[in-house]
């Protein structure tokens, strides 16, 4: 039975302590209505995993971890390969309730509720519930995540464009990019060659040394190759040095340069983008410059009906059609 997201208003508690307002979650349904609980993990969507809490006192144990947890609206810097944990709700009604975790320090992080929107910053060590329970983890894929909308008519949960500028940093008069890597040096010193002192935000480019659009405080060292090491998240992430204004789109599992693609090819990826996996896989024509950006992609034999001579409005290939 297919699940419904049930779109509730978690009540709030506010509390008032000087200046600064807090509040405390009351979660909107008892822990006896849960069915059980899907918990998910990912550093990038591609690599999301997923682990189902069934027993009993495990549910209650996540369940009391939210329910009066105390949360802020402070405000905080973006953090570049967050660490997020999600939660879905399972509850008796065949409804279900998310709880997104994007974490910024070991113990530290942001609170969100898709569907009412909410967003705040918590003290709670939320990530370091994954590794406190015993099931069997597998992965999964990106619409399977927690905040996806299940309805392709539903409006985004949040604005977004499909091709912001990724994570980058200017060193030295040049544009580093956020590669998604993590570094395999060992036996680093202990030296560093700098520090990100200023920020702009995450839809800009930064336009002078040491400035990044993802924070600031996060030290780096050179690396080879054209490179830079930057620790962030007890993590030393790679930056490469490389042309072009960082706008990137998803094709299928990956990013390629946005700009490099025609306004036909672009529309093409949204379209593309879309549809479900099965159906990506049906699909045997790909513009010439996203082959030429990306290389051939191997997909698997899909049989198309006779009938059929488009695919969600686009028209399959000459060559396609018998």
């Amino acid at each position: 039975m297919k699940k419904i997201v049930l779109v509730l208003v978690a009540a709030m508690v506010l509390v008032f302590t000087g200046c600064e307002k807090k509040e405390t979650i009351s979660m909107p349904f008892d822990v006896a209505d849960v069915n059980n609980i899907e918990m998910y993990r990912n550093a990038e969507p591609y690599s999301a995993e997923k682990q189902v809490i069934t027993e009993s006192e495990d549910i209650a144990d996540l369940y009391s971890l939210f329910s009066g947890l105390e949360v802020s609206d402070k405000k905080t810097e973006p953090v570049v390969g967050e660490t997020i944990t999600s939660f879905r709700f399972n509850l008796s009604d065949d409804t279900s309730y998310e709880i997104i975790y994007c974490a910024e320090a070991v113990k530290s992080g942001r609170l969100k509720f898709p569907a009412e929107k909410l967003d705040y910053f918590t003290s709670a060590d939320i990530g370091g519930r994954w590794d406190s329970y015993q099931y069997e983890i597998v992965p999964v894929s990106e619409s399977e995540l927690p905040g996806q909308s299940e309805n392709p008519s539903d409006p985004p949960l949040e604005e977004t464009h499909e091709w912001d500028k990724i994570p980058m940093v200017m060193v030295d008069g040049k544009l580093y990019y956020d590669t998604g890597k993590e570094s395999t040096i060992s036996g680093r010193c202990g030296v560093m060659d700098g520090e990100i002192t200023s920020t702009v935000d995450g839809s800009e480019i930064p336009t002078k040394d040491n400035q990044s659009n993802f924070g600031t405080g996060f030290e780096y060292q050179y690396g080879a190759d054209n490179t830079i090491e930057i620790f962030m998240n007890e993590k030393w992430i790679v930056f490469e040095q490389r042309e072009g204004d960082g706008s990137k789109v998803r094709y299928g599992d990956r990013m390629v340069d946005a700009e490099d693609l025609s306004k036909e090819t672009l529309e093409w990826l949204d379209w593309y983008n879309s549809l479900p996996e099965e159906q990506q896989l049906a699909v045997s024509f790909v513009p010439s410059d996203l082959i030429e950006e990306t290389g051939p992609v191997k997909t698997e034999d899909a049989e198309v009906p006779a009938q059929e001579e488009e695919l969600c409005g686009y028209p399959l290939a000459p060559e396609e059609v018998e």
